[in-house]
């Protein structure tokens, strides 16, 4: 199902948020059906926005719409980053129906964890084909939109592109790849007055986070440099905040810059 989706419903006790940078503003937020996706997509319609959510897990995005104080502001879509063709045909029909977008931000992303010798090439490819592919074809398509609105765009990367994580190494490639990415496209862009930024996240409390499987017999000193240093996991709305910073006005003189979220880990 691949349909793009307005969907009603039922408001929740959701706390309000106290500026409105993004009213009249419309932005695409990938893998909104959980975690920092789903965070960033309601912060942004918190502040007046109208979000295009994109997402494999149709349960998830409809979840995510039942979250959110303003579902009237939201359109779905249940498809694959990595799907070219659906990629530009729904992006696209999103712009027309709203007449323009002024921000995308990148988040869907999959972790898989085993040790480089024992990491297949599927596993590898998989990885890369969704995060930092689909990064690509997401940003490739909106760039033109972008341009037109001087807007921007946020990738979400992971401390795992700055520093080491162990058994990570395909989820560290993709995302140390995205930095690099972004950098060259936010310089690539700089005189259309196009920016963009990279997020990276630490420990957040999030689906992904929580459905890790090291391998057996690991030796867990590998990972004392990640300890958490207040001994709790970020939450996925502490990094919506600093999407939303990035995003709006106040972040206007920020452009090819990485933002840490990860509560003085690698401090």
């Amino acid at each position: 199902m691949s349909e793009i989706m307005n969907v009603q419903a039922n408001t929740s006790n959701v706390p309000a948020i106290a500026c409105n940078r993004f009213h009249y503003k419309t932005a695409i937020v990938t893998g909104a059906g959980s975690g920092i996706g789903r965070a960033v997509l309601l912060r942004l319609v918190d502040e007046g926005a109208c979000v295009f959510g994109i997402d494999l897990n149709e349960t998830g995005l409809k979840e995510t719409i039942q979250s959110s104080s303003h579902p009237e502001r939201i359109s779905i879509a249940v498809m694959s980053v990595t799907d070219e063709e659906k990629v530009i045909e729904k992006i696209n029909e999103y712009v027309t129906l709203r007449g323009h977008l002024d921000v995308l931000v990148n988040v869907a992303g999959i972790l898989r964890t085993s040790s480089v010798a024992d990491t297949s090439l599927s596993d590898f490819r998989t990885v890369l084909d969704t995060n930092l592919i689909g990064t690509f074809l997401m940003c490739r398509t909106c760039l033109p939109h972008l341009v037109t609105t001087k807007g921007n765009i946020i990738n979400i990367a992971s401390t795992a592109a700055l520093h080491g994580h162990p058994f990570m190494s395909a989820y560290a490639a993709s995302k140390g790849a995205i930095v690099a990415f972004t950098k060259a496209l936010a310089r690539e862009y700089l005189l259309q007055d196009v920016r963009a930024n990279v997020v990276a996240p630490g420990g957040i409390d999030t689906p992904m986070n929580k459905n890790v499987q090291l391998p057996l017999n690991v030796n867990h000193r590998l990972f004392d440099n990640l300890r958490m240093p207040n001994g709790r996991f970020g939450k996925p709305e502490d990094v919506a905040g600093v999407v939303a910073m990035l995003a709006s006005q106040d972040g206007c003189f920020i452009n090819g810059d990485i933002i840490r979220v990860d509560g003085g880990v690698h401090s």
